[in-house]
């Protein structure tokens, strides 16, 4: 219920910032006169509509088997998909079921789905994946992290100095070293292959590139590198096949769309080429030079003179340091001469003769801007693949979110679990330093005051004590964000918008956009020091299951720089997952492992939280431990 940060005393004495959430209420929406007492809500018979999707978020062409079959449940029904790729189930009673899909050419794919029974239909979604997909994109739970043990934290903290005091040949040997140590740690591989790229050895670099994606298909960092590594080597259909597969399994920044558009100009597929470069103009904001420069370029290409113009201009205006400007200014002035010349040609009747005499600027394939960002791109600077046709509606979706948390949480009253915190230093260069750990144990209590009002109150073994912290920054109410933010009690402190269906972990989701209103005061993010409080406007974005409702993943950016406080990045990470209780007879989604970025005073935080070995104190006994079935794992990449 409480995330307390504490600062030590780093430059105005004891300072603290505490995220807080207030009166906690999972109130749920039902229609009148409902009798909302059991957490299953069935109110009725409803119809459900299977939609079927290709991997990319497309509709299935061919047709698909769709069998629906009750967990708990007496009901299995089969039906076919029709021309919008949809299986229809009439008169479906509440209750949780299993959906199993089979077509021609695509592996067998299964998904749970949870029918509440409120409403007359419910659309819910599965992704097939091709008979030759590899690894472990389709699947929805992560596969556990590789150990990370002292010596191999060693080595990889010394392989990143030598990185960054550019000995790169120290670096290899010390990356060898650590991938000798732990040869399926897709990460290490990764940073191997780096080492590679700055000596400029591109065989050994690549080699190691597609052995972490071998060890890990879905490795975002290898794939955009591995795309890149081929953009240069001139090979760009093999590069827009592994960015392309970057941007479906983890977004795409302003850096992805650039690789991509150069890509898709080295294959000639200029209104591709337009697409991505103009969404890498927009994201990259205050980088956007080259990029309006290569999207300039691909729109004079393209014939498109007017727009090529504009975008030229533009950029000597928004830039005009820049080195790109100079060059936007060569040819806005190619593109000057170019008319003129075709004036010129009309006048004279030699129109074939005037236009051939003046090419489009080259398009060559510039070299990438380095980006040292020490932090993951802001929540408004990245994108995801969005499946087309299909709609969602921001009440329903929250209502349904948070029927699903309050049916959740209806049955526990207590719960704890070893939290381990990984407190990593960064450098105004962007370069991590030496990692130190610590672990606690850590509480959660559930307070049922009364139906629609549950209260969660967290704490660990040495509570928010300086000392026990080796940054001296203390956090605690991890579960509680989550919540807040489906708590229908706080729905109208943000403005939500459901930017549409996506993919998290291979699983179809919805991603919902959320900012704090400018009219109300940020109630979820609290800092505070000597001097007093100060309530943090946010921003970020949900995912939501778009078939069980259940909190997927969280990212949250501050609406605005804190000026008083020095503040000018705090950035959350929250992936979720379910954790079993009682031998797997009951089920609990919670967090599985959350990142913290954050710059005060122009200094870094980076810190990592994993919860695991969750244990359940029981609702109706004398508070019973009992273990979980397994430790849930700490998230690979989505």
């Amino acid at each position: 219920m409480r995330i307390t940060l504490k600062l030590g005393k780093p430059l105005w004495g004891l300072l603290a910032l505490t995220w807080c959430l207030f009166d906690l209420s999972i109130a749920t929406a039902a229609p009148q006169g409902s009798d909302t007492s059991s957490p299953g809500y069935s109110f009725g018979p409803v119809a459900v509509e299977i939609s079927v999707r290709e991997s990319t978020g497309g509709l299935l062409a061919s047709g698909a088997v769709v069998r629906l079959r009750g967990l708990g449940v007496n009901v299995e029904q089969t039906e076919i998909t029709g021309e919008a790729g949809a299986a229809v189930f009439q008169r479906v009673i509440a209750g949780e079921y299993e959906v199993e899909v089979k077509a021609s050419g695509h592996k067998t794919a299964l998904e749970q789905v949870s029918v509440m029974g409120v409403g007359s239909t419910y659309r819910f979604f599965v992704y097939v994946q091709p008979e030759d997909a590899t690894g472990s994109e389709a699947s929805s739970a992560p596969a556990s992290a590789p150990l990370m043990t002292p010596k191999l934290q060693g080595l990889i903290d010394k392989g990143l100095e030598k990185m960054r005091k550019k000995q790169f040949e120290a670096a290899a040997e010390e990356f060898a070293k650590a991938a000798k140590l732990a040869p399926g740690n897709p990460d290490v591989v990764y940073l191997w292959g780096m080492s590679y790229w700055a000596l400029q050895n591109k065989d050994e670099a690549k080699k190691k590139f597609e052995l972490a994606i071998s060890l890990r298909p879905t490795h975002a960092k290898a794939l955009v590198a591995l795309g890149e590594l081929q953009l240069v080597n001139g090979d760009g259909a093999e590069a827009a096949k592994d960015l392309e597969k970057a941007f479906q399994v983890d977004g795409a920044d302003w850096r992805t769309h650039y690789l991509l558009a150069h890509a898709y100009v080295k294959t000639k597929e200029l209104a591709k080429a337009e697409e991505h470069a103009a969404r890498s103009s927009e994201l990259a904001k205050e980088r956007g030079a080259p990029v309006r420069l290569l999207l300039g370029k691909i729109q004079f290409a393209e014939g498109k003179r007017a727009d090529a113009k504009q975008t030229f201009e533009e950029l000597q205006r928004s830039f005009p340091a820049e080195p790109a400007a100079k060059s936007a200014a060569a040819a806005l002035e190619s593109i000057r001469k170019f008319e003129a010349e075709a004036a010129a040609s009309r006048e004279a009747s030699e129109k074939t003769r005037a236009v051939a005499s003046v090419a489009p600027p080259a398009i060559e394939v510039a070299p990438v801007p380095e980006d040292r960002t020490w932090a993951p791109p802001d929540v408004d600077s990245k994108e995801y693949l969005i499946a087309q046709s299909a709609s969602c509606k921001d009440d329903e979706l929250m209502a349904n979110a948070q029927r699903r948390m309050k049916q959740q949480l209806a049955n526990f009253e207590k719960f704890a679990a070893t939290e381990q915190i990984e407190h990593i230093p960064v450098d105004a260069r962007g370069v991590s330093g030496a990692s130190r750990t610590k672990q606690f144990s850590y509480l959660v209590f559930v307070k049922h005051v009364n139906n629609d009002f549950i209260y969660l109150e967290e704490m660990r073994d040495g509570g928010t004590d300086l000392s026990e912290f080796p940054t001296q920054l203390a956090t605690t109410g991890l579960v509680s964000m989550g919540v807040a933010l489906l708590d229908k009690q706080y729905q109208d402190d943000f403005e939500y918008k459901c930017e549409g269906l996506t993919q998290w972990r291979g699983k179809p989701a919805w991603q919902i956009h959320w900012i704090q209103r400018q009219d109300k005061p940020g109630r979820i993010l609290l800092w505070r020091n000597v001097r007093g409080l100060y309530p943090i406007a946010l921003r970020g974005r949900l995912w939501i299951s778009a078939n069980t409702f259940d909190l997927l993943h969280l990212e949250t950016d501050l609406r605005d720089p804190v000026q008083e406080l020095e503040l000018t990045r705090d950035h959350l990470i929250v992936d979720y997952g379910p954790v079993k209780f009682e031998n797997g007879r009951k089920q609990l989604w919670l967090p599985w492992h959350a990142e913290m970025y954050m710059e005060l005073h122009g200094k870094r935080y980076h810190h990592k939280h994993t919860l695991s070995n969750y244990v359940l104190f029981s609702v109706d006994s004398t508070h019973k431990v009992a273990a979980p079935k397994q430790p849930p794992p700490t998230p690979e990449e989505h």
